[in-house]
């Protein structure tokens, strides 16, 4: 580089001299016509070849650490030095490069390996973790997201997107879970987390299935990721050894039922979707989560048919997304929740309430 500077320096000097006045009468050494169609060019590329020298080393660098990436690489990896928007569809895989930048617009995303560190809520998601839309998202070493439903994301840094290359996902065993029914990314979201089981021999969903208040209390136990129980249960409904034994016991140990009075648990009663409300706002409670969110119900057209003990939770409910009412802007709080809503409900308050 120096040895080009002083090259550039020599020229520019030596062009001073050549058109310094030797004379009054302001002949010149040499004529304007060589200046204009001859030195000037040569003086350029001199200067030109310069640049191009001194910057050669730093596009070499650049190339040679795009290399690991691009050599041998499953997709088509891109770099980019500002945040680009991006578009994906369920199926499609997206991996990014160690330090490059993620910010999730919509849609459904799963971290399916590394790490990335969720910028916007100051902690780390781990595989497993859905992103957050309006996030933003660092690449502690390669990460890569399996997208679930279709997204709109930006990215910035190194890149690539698979199409069609998302996690090979379990199959659905259940015979009564169509794909294109509303509710088949709801059941495939929780049985793929482990928190509802099948019906019968397993094979079955029961989608249309009333869900029983045991169940659903069964289907938190196993989010919390099924925690030891020590002593029985306080209620006189729930026999020694049966299979929701250890959820009821956890949930009333821990606030989240209380049951409908010290003795009763009713765990064969159909859960009504203010119940599941008013249990997931305790479940909430249990996890840490910020509960304050408050919505009002007067604004549905059978928001007043919400009992009183229930409205805490239902006006959270529906603050968190959790709930939004249907097309006819009912909330149907007396409503018995079919095995297809309480897994769409447990859908709605993981990626809306718990990340």
């Amino acid at each position: 580089m120096k040895q080009h500077t002083v090259r550039y320096l020599l020229a520019l000097g030596l062009s001073a001299a050549l058109i310094t006045p030797v004379s009054a009468s302001g002949d010149t050494l040499i004529s304007r016509s060589y200046l204009e169609d001859t030195y000037r060019p040569r003086l350029s590329a001199v200067v030109r070849d310069s640049v191009e020298l001194a910057s050669q080393p730093l596009l070499n660098a650049a190339l040679s650490g795009m290399d690991r990436y691009f050599t041998g690489a499953a997709g088509a990896w891109r770099t980019t030095l500002g945040f680009t928007a991006q578009g994906s569809d369920k199926g499609d895989a997206l991996t990014l490069a160690s330090g490059a930048g993620l910010f999730w617009t919509s849609g459904t995303g799963i971290l399916s390996s590394g790490v990335l560190v969720d910028a916007t809520a100051g902690r780390e998601l781990v595989v497993g973790g859905a992103l957050t839309a309006g996030h933003r998202y660092i690449a502690d070493g390669e990460a890569k997201v399996s997208v679930t439903a279709a997204a709109q994301w930006l990215a910035e840094g190194t890149w690539r997107t698979d199409p069609g290359g998302g996690e090979v996902r379990p199959r659905l065993p259940f015979t009564d879970v169509p794909a294109g029914a509303w509710y088949y990314d709801a059941v495939e979201f929780a049985y793929e987390r482990g928190t509802i089981d099948g019906t019968g021999d397993g094979s079955t969903f029961s989608p249309d299935m009333t869900t029983s208040r045991a169940m659903f209390v069964m289907i938190l136990y196993h989010e919390a990721g099924s925690p030891s129980v020590s002593g029985g249960t306080r209620f006189s409904d729930v026999p020694s050894g049966i299979w929701y034994e250890d959820a009821v016991t956890w949930a009333a140990n821990n606030h989240i039922v209380n049951g409908y009075n010290a003795t009763t648990f009713a765990p064969n009663d159909p859960m009504t979707r203010e119940q599941t409300a008013v249990i997931l706002y305790g479940f909430a409670k249990y996890r840490g989560l910020d509960v304050s969110a408050s919505a009002g119900l007067d604004g549905f057209a059978d928001g007043a048919d919400t009992d009183g003990w229930a409205q805490e939770g239902m006006r959270w409910a529906v603050a968190a997304g959790i709930f939004q009412g249907n097309n006819e802007k009912k909330l149907l709080p007396q409503k018995e929740t079919t095995r297809a809503e309480a897994a769409g409900i447990l859908m709605n308050y993981c990626q809306k309430v718990s990340g």
